[in-house]
């Protein structure tokens, strides 16, 4: 967990342009402000949360409705009230943002291992003609586009192996079963708008927050619908190696895009790990390309911007570890929602961090 820069080291490394007055002036009078005012462990993360998101934003849209959001936060005369709303600013992206890319454990469905070729060779016409419906129509597709490889690593899946579907290369290629990795997680696919409850309301504040930062293409095309086909688009999906799908799913690594060359990422990982402590292979910089002789989507640079967005001020906010608590808190209780979406979950371990911090 990192404090925030300065106003000085923000202007020095132009993270807020000299000539954004109104940006300036929220950042050094209401955000650092609050996260010196915080007296808990939550709060700071929550102001540092606010003051990431406020300096690295995913887009120009979604640094207008942070300005707006902490002007509102400004209105507010009395200090405490005023910090108190930073903070549950914060608590919000947390929980409706950030959170849902901490994936669950155990949530990922088994993989077919009985496809043959002319069940590939099937597969490969039907997906030129629609979406994939499900997880298993996603991997497989996605198998098809991405040369049986995890796009990562370049190792080989075992079972495209074993049925002649994938060529190994050199006889010392590497080979795995390979996972199909939801960028946003398939379980916000299987809520259609307009349904009531406590995760309706999450996943519909997921959408809304997507909506007000710019994203309406993403929302559109991952929303739920009738036939729950949306969140399993190619767009959304990787094939991954399993240490490389645990790093990702855990928020430990993430994909920057490099400037003016389409479809080319930069692979960053948490501060404590390296390339070369994760599977064989993992590269520093890939590229994506559809292979299969087919006319395929690759993975959205939208949802994966949105995705390294959150990685990134997770781990600079602190939030990593907090999320990191509430997950392994989820596992050690049986009350706790699945999907961690209760506030009790959040309630109960804030109280363990804060605790923790203390001693």
């Amino acid at each position: 967990m990192t404090a925030l820069p300065s106003v000085a080291q923000v202007q020095h490394q132009l993270l807020i342009v000299q000539e954004d007055n109104t940006a300036l002036s929220l950042y050094s009078t209401v955000i650092l402000p609050a996260e010196k005012a915080a007296n808990k462990a939550d709060h700071i993360v929550y102001a540092r949360v606010v003051g990431y998101l406020f300096l690295y934003p995913p887009n120009s849209t979604a640094r207008a409705t942070l300005k707006l959001e902490v002007a509102f936060c400004n209105t507010v005369s009395d200090d405490n009230d005023r910090f108190k709303a930073v903070y549950d600013l914060g608590m919000g992206y947390v929980r409706n943002l950030i959170r849902i890319f901490r994936k669950s454990r155990g949530k990922t469905p088994v993989p077919s291992s009985h496809l043959s070729r002319p069940s590939f060779d099937k597969l490969k016409q039907d997906i030129l003609k629609s979406s994939p419906r499900n997880h298993s129509d996603a991997k497989d597709a996605a198998l098809v586009r991405d040369d049986h490889r995890c796009v990562l690593t370049r190792m080989v899946d075992r079972h495209s192996l074993r049925e002649g579907l994938a060529v190994q290369r050199w006889p010392e290629e590497p080979v795995v079963d390979t996972r199909c990795s939801h960028i946003f997680p398939d379980s916000l696919g299987s809520i259609e708008a307009g349904e009531s409850g406590n995760e309706e309301h999450q996943v519909g504040t997921v959408w809304t927050i997507l909506q007000r930062f710019g994203y309406e293409d993403v929302y559109n095309e991952l929303k739920a619908d009738q036939k729950g086909t949306g969140i399993h688009r190619l767009n959304n999906i990787l094939t991954l190696a399993p240490t490389i799908q645990g790093a990702f799913d855990d928020m430990e690594l993430w994909l920057e895009a490099i400037p003016d060359k389409a479809n080319h990422y930069r692979v960053v990982l948490a501060p404590y790990l390296a390339h070369k402590s994760l599977d064989h292979g993992l590269q520093e910089n890939v590229q994506f390309v559809v292979h299969g002789n087919c006319d395929l989507p690759l993975p959205n640079p939208r949802c994966l911007s949105i995705h390294a967005a959150c990685c990134r001020i997770a781990h600079m906010s602190g939030a990593a570890k907090y999320l990191d608590v509430i997950f392994r808190d989820m596992e050690e209780l049986d009350v706790l929602a699945e999907d961690g979406a209760s506030a009790e979950v959040l309630t109960y371990a804030l109280h363990r961090l804060v605790e923790r911090g203390r001693t």
